[in-house]
């Protein structure tokens, strides 16, 4: 009897956690609902006001299907609006009301100049001494067609708004005789757009004060009634939320940048407000670790040359001392050619100097002479070891003066070119003298 009862009480509680989380899981201003913050008895109301026929409640608003003598009611949009289409369909005749505090509309008020205000902090009247719900009041006298019968509106966190040329339709008075502006209302060409800075005046636990039901009886009847180019008789479209838009008014083709456009900005607003979604947080972490898969598996199976450490690599023979390394060091590829030719001059002063026995090198006039004295170059060669000297001073002469411009005008044909004369003069110098030995000897 114990193990009944336990499953009994067990049983209980999972009904009556599934009802409360079937009330609560509820979603804000549903049309269907029956829920204290849904809008159900606002569209029953608009039903038996206007008749089934007249009243199109869906979720979403097919621009293309919208006549002038319809009406659009927007309530607490959640997404970004055509304003160009409402535009358009307003000029041609069409009504929009739109209730709306903290939803997307402020596209559409901007479009038409309207501004937010800030609800006031010390309304005149308020119910249960709580300045969220200020009473609010028609604006002016006589009062507007869509507030005709209200003498009290109760407001839930309203926001105010502000124009200066459309007509006031409700208030809420402040304590210090000013007041702000909760409606307006105005022409735009043959249509008309009234605004209401506050979309939970139609919730259900609203419509049981006697002036918010009078002002939705109102708003429905203001959205129909017939306008100054004829009678009107057309549907009443009430939308809500996040509805998705489709088509555009007045076009033959859809605007489909302005769409993709509004659906981008949609997005962002999502992000900003709700942050990415399970789902997508998910795709983007599998897709990161996919590539982190592939990246350390393509990594890993690379084969890498393998690099010598620093103390067994050769040490390249410009960073070598002696000849060899001198020898690099003049013939990098970044190294004036010039140095070139004067390693040329300075090894054919020197050998020509011991081939004529002095012990130091005489300047170019006194070893030119020496030379020929004893005969160690033809009158030819002579000519060649006098050209050289010529040349190989003016490329002292060109460094003396640190005239770099001309210094690399020097270029290899010419260093090249230097090197095979001295060669020549200098193998017909040392056969000269080796003969001249061979003779005394």
């Amino acid at each position: 009897m114990q193990r009944m009862t336990r499953w009994w009480s067990r049983a209980a509680s999972i009904v009556v956690i599934a009802l409360i989380s079937a009330i609560s899981w509820a979603a804000p201003l549903d049309t269907g609902s029956s829920d204290w913050e849904g809008l159900g008895d606002f569209i029953a109301l608009a039903k038996q006001e206007l008749g089934p026929t007249q009243v199109v409640v869906g979720g979403d608003l097919d621009y293309t299907q919208l006549k002038r003598e319809d009406a659009v009611l927007l309530i607490h949009p959640e997404k970004t609006l055509d304003t160009d289409s409402l535009a358009r369909f307003m000029r041609d005749g069409g009504r929009v009301v739109l209730l709306d505090d903290y939803g997307t509309g402020d596209e559409l008020l901007k479009h038409f100049g309207i501004e937010r205000t800030p609800s006031p902090r010390t309304p005149a009247q308020m119910l249960r001494h709580n300045p969220a719900f200020a009473i609010a009041v028609p604006a002016s006298d006589p009062a507007h067609s869509s507030v005709q019968g209200v003498q009290r509106v109760v407001t839930n966190h309203p926001t105010g708004v502000r124009h200066p040329s459309l007509t006031p339709v409700l208030a809420i008075p402040q304590d210090d005789g000013d007041q702000t502006l909760l409606a307006l209302a105005g022409a735009v060409n043959q249509g008309r757009l009234l605004v209401v800075g506050d979309s939970s005046l139609v919730m259900n636990s609203m419509l049981k004060y006697p002036g918010n039901k009078a002002l939705a009886r109102g708003l429905l009847h203001y959205a129909t009634e017939d306008d100054a180019w004829g009678a009107r008789g057309g549907r009443v479209y009430i939308v809500v939320g996040d509805f998705d838009q489709m088509g555009t008014y007045g076009q033959d083709e859809e605007d489909a940048l302005g769409a993709k456009w509004r659906a981008f900005v949609d997005v962002l607003r999502s992000f900003e407000q709700n942050g990415v979604s399970p789902v997508v947080a998910l795709a983007f972490a599998a897709i990161v670790g996919l590539g982190v898969v592939l990246w350390v598996g393509s990594r890993a199976g690379k084969l890498h040359r393998p690099t010598p450490s620093r103390y067994v690599q050769p040490i390249p023979l410009a960073a070598q001392g002696g000849v060899a390394g001198h020898a690099a060091v003049i013939a990098a590829p970044g190294t004036s050619r010039v140095l070139a030719l004067l390693e040329v001059k300075g090894a054919l002063e020197e050998e020509l100097a011991h081939l004529c026995g002095l012990e130091k090198t005489p300047g170019h006039d006194v070893l030119l002479r020496v030379v020929a004295d004893l005969g160690l170059l033809s009158r030819d060669g002579l000519i060649e070891l006098r050209a050289l000297f010529l040349r190989l001073s003016a490329v002292e002469t060109l460094v003396m003066s640190r005239r770099a411009q001309a210094m690399k005008g020097v270029r290899d044909a010419e260093v090249l070119v230097v090197a095979r004369t001295v060669r020549r003069v200098m193998q017909e110098a040392r056969g000269r003298f080796a003969a001249a030995h061979l003779a005394a000897s």
